[in-house]
């Protein structure tokens, strides 16, 4: 069934499944983990779920077009045949899951469920007819609030995920508050974040939390692959993704660009550096990556190490955190990343170092 589909996440269906299968749905939710565990796929499934009616649907056999009667060669109409016995629908009795046959759970597949919206940048700039952006806005969430006030199209349920909710500005997160404390009946609403501390207290009050850890190294594998990376390849992103999807393409990005580079060419922590994407967000969170790698390498190589080798790592260390520190401020994320991977190389931490996976 649907929920078979999320792996490494065996704690937090289970808990999913019970709520479904209770009956006792909490009409705001927040799925939190860190990014690329599956906590949208989660939300989408559990919306496919909550909205199930269980029976197969079954389209009806269009029926014969009837003769033109003013056709005088028109072949007479043949002698209607009975119709065979209609077998009775099939029913999935599981009511913790999505049959994935029904008509809900079909047009939900297809993206074209009238009750299930799921509220991004993405959707936020066709609503606006204006350019995607990194936040969302006021205007999108009181138009959120405005449809959790309309009735149910098809489903029982009126379904909203927000994803990415750590993007709602102050003002946006106020808009939807009043939608979290009363909501109206038959109204579910799923906010996705990394980051609980980025929403305010009050949301968090008035939402059932559901957790999210990081994913096992066997199931990133099998999630790479399912992706076309070869089995090796994606053994060694799996090493390197620290149990998150995403972190694990953006390792893949970091090989590519460290195999372009010269071996033993002084600039290359500069040419490196100069590879950050252009979007300052993406360009914060690469940074954000690598730093956390390099600590990573630096706790090994501390622990192996002994003298002045062992200090000048401990110092790597302590600079390396301020520098982690310092990635959540609006700065220069290339020349953080420099004056990173500058300092490495003086303390024995060569960049090639940073992507590999013993």
């Amino acid at each position: 069934m649907s929920f078979s589909n999320i792996l490494g996440q065996d704690r937090t269906v289970r808990r999913l499944k019970a709520l479904l299968k209770s009956g006792r749905i909490p009409p705001a939710m927040i799925f939190h983990g860190p990014p690329g565990v599956g906590k949208f796929l989660a939300a989408f499934e559990f919306a496919k779920a909550v909205n199930c009616s269980h029976t197969e649907h079954r389209a009806r056999p269009a029926a014969p077009a009837a003769p033109d009667p003013d056709d005088l060669f028109a072949a007479a109409a043949p002698a209607a045949a009975p119709e065979p016995e209609a077998a009775p629908p099939r029913t999935h009795a599981d009511k913790s899951d999505s049959c994935g046959f029904c008509l809900s759970c079909l047009q939900a597949a297809t993206g074209a469920h009238p009750d299930i919206r799921v509220v991004d940048t993405a959707f936020q700039a066709a609503l606006l007819d204006e350019d995607e952006s990194a936040n969302l806005k006021i205007d999108t969430l009181r138009e959120v609030t405005r449809w959790a006030q309309q009735k149910a199209m098809l489903a029982p349920w009126k379904v909203f995920i927000v994803r990415d909710a750590e993007a709602m500005v102050t003002n946006a997160q106020n808009a939807i508050l009043k939608t979290l404390e009363e909501p109206p009946p038959g109204t579910l609403v799923i906010l996705t974040v990394s980051k609980k501390s980025a929403l305010l207290s009050t949301i968090l009050s008035r939402c059932c939390l559901i957790d999210f850890g990081p994913l096992p190294e066997s199931a990133l594998s099998t999630l790479l692959q399912a992706q076309g990376a070869e089995p090796g390849e994606a053994a060694r992103l799996a090493a390197l993704g620290g149990g998150s999807l995403e972190k694990a393409a953006e390792a893949a990005s970091f090989l590519k660009r460290v195999s372009a580079l010269r071996p033993g060419d002084p600039a290359r922590a500069f040419k490196f550096s100069a590879g950050l994407p252009r979007d300052s967000h993406q360009a914060r969170e690469e940074v954000k990556t690598l730093l956390d790698l390099l600590l990573a390498r630096g706790r090994s190589a501390w622990r192996r190490a002994e003298g002045p080798a062992k200090d000048r790592l401990t110092a790597l260390l302590r600079r390396t955190l301020e520098l982690r520190r310092m990635a959540d401020r609006n700065v220069s994320y290339v020349l953080l990343l420099e004056t990173a991977l500058l300092e490495s190389e003086r303390a024995g931490i060569k960049l090639e170092d940073l992507v590999r996976t013993a």
